[in-house]
């Protein structure tokens, strides 16, 4: 366990300095999440990704360029999903099998959930609001 905290510090050190994070945006992220360990930060395009462990959970955030966050995913596990989004996968989606799920804050205050399903070697990426309804499937 040591170790394996030990290797996150370095590689969080080393991919702030790869990437050059602006310190806006860390200090934004530090305010939000200030128990946030082992942080990794991403670029791609104008968004600004960190992947880190809170309560003992993987959780990835976004940052656009001003700093201004936009949307926090954390990892749950199926007894934490709505109970419309796991009819819906039911009664819609029981041949699927479930590799993945986020829970998904965004700046305009909405919880969604984000479901990651594999069927016939095809994964598809799913997004539902809590009552169940899909607002987003991809391939």
């Amino acid at each position: 366990m040591k170790t394996r905290i030990l290797l996150l510090s370095i590689l969080s050190i080393w991919a702030c300095d790869t990437v050059k994070v602006p310190a806006k945006i860390q200090a934004h992220f530090l305010e939000m999440e200030p128990d946030a360990s082992g942080f990794i930060w991403t670029v791609e395009g104008d968004v600004y990704q960190v992947d880190y462990h809170l309560d003992n959970r993987h959780t990835t955030s976004y940052y656009d360029k001003r700093g201004t966050w936009l949307e926090t995913e954390t990892e749950i596990t199926v007894e934490e999903l709505a109970h419309d989004v796991v009819q819906t996968l039911k009664t819609k989606m029981g041949e699927y099998s479930i590799v993945d799920i986020e829970l998904v804050y965004t700046r305009d205050g909405d919880t969604l959930y984000e479901v990651d399903l594999k069927k016939g070697g095809k994964f598809y990426d799913i997004l539902f609001d809590p009552t169940g309804k899909i607002l987003r499937k991809k391939i």
